[in-house]
């Protein structure tokens, strides 16, 4: 078996078991933001850096949402006020880059996303959707270790 063949299938059943886990667990874990971390750590690079860049820069933008959000609480306004705020933080995610660990900034927009999606609005928000991220992208790297092994195995 080659190694992208290893690694779909272990992709596929690590995504399949989590879903389950999930779902019999009653688990209130977005699935959706775990997969698009999953897809954040494969963009990284994957392995370990992969893993903390990945997540790392998710988190900064799951962050981000919520300092917008405070900060549109704080002054007010209406959608044009929000308009600005929200580009002032798409300003930040991007000038965050000249910090090396944060320098990712696809997954920096990526975590942004999945906090707008999820409506993060509260710090619990925030912890239940860096909760999924961690795990999407902890499941990428499960994914590519099993798949590392079974290449492995049959060499």
């Amino acid at each position: 078996m080659n190694t992208m063949t290893a690694r779909a299938l272990m992709l596929g059943l690590v995504i399949a078991l989590w879903t389950w886990v999930a779902d019999v667990a009653r688990l209130h874990v977005s699935l959706w933001a775990g997969v698009v971390a999953l897809g954040c750590f494969y963009a990284a690079g994957g392995g370990v850096p992969g893993l903390q860049k990945a997540v790392v820069a998710a988190l900064s933008g799951v962050v981000w949402v919520l300092v917008a959000h405070a900060v549109r609480l704080a002054i007010g306004g209406g959608n044009v006020v929000a308009a600005v705020i929200l580009g002032a933080t798409a300003s930040a995610i991007v000038l965050q880059s000249r910090v090396p660990l944060l320098s990712f900034t696809a997954g920096a927009f990526a975590g942004a996303g999945i906090a707008l999606g999820l409506n993060v609005y509260t710090v619990n928000e925030a912890i239940r959707a860096g909760v999924a991220i961690a795990i999407g992208a902890l499941l990428g790297f499960a994914a590519e270790r099993a798949a590392g092994m079974v290449g492995a195995r049959r060499a």
